[in-house]
């Protein structure tokens, strides 16, 4: 869902492949994900989430995309 609201994406076939290779521009993932990570905190804030848990759930979006997570963790509780 996230690629159809991006501004341009790629797709490519490979002969022999089932599959379609889809590229994007990474910093258009992030644009996208800048505009939602606060509402996703807050949301987890309202629902009491601890601090670590909300930190993984970021860092596992991040990860999704391949993009660079470096924030410091939070303490454990």
């Amino acid at each position: 869902m996230v690629l159809c609201c991006l501004p341009s994406i790629t797709s490519m076939q490979v002969d022999g492949k089932d599959e379609v290779a889809i590229t994007y521009v990474p910093l258009e993932i992030v644009g996208f994900l800048k505009r939602d990570l606060v509402p996703m905190n807050e949301i987890c804030d309202r629902a009491d989430l601890f601090e670590h848990l909300v930190y993984e759930r970021t860092k596992r979006v991040f990860e999704y995309f391949g993009l660079a997570f470096d924030a410091p963790s939070p303490n454990m509780p």
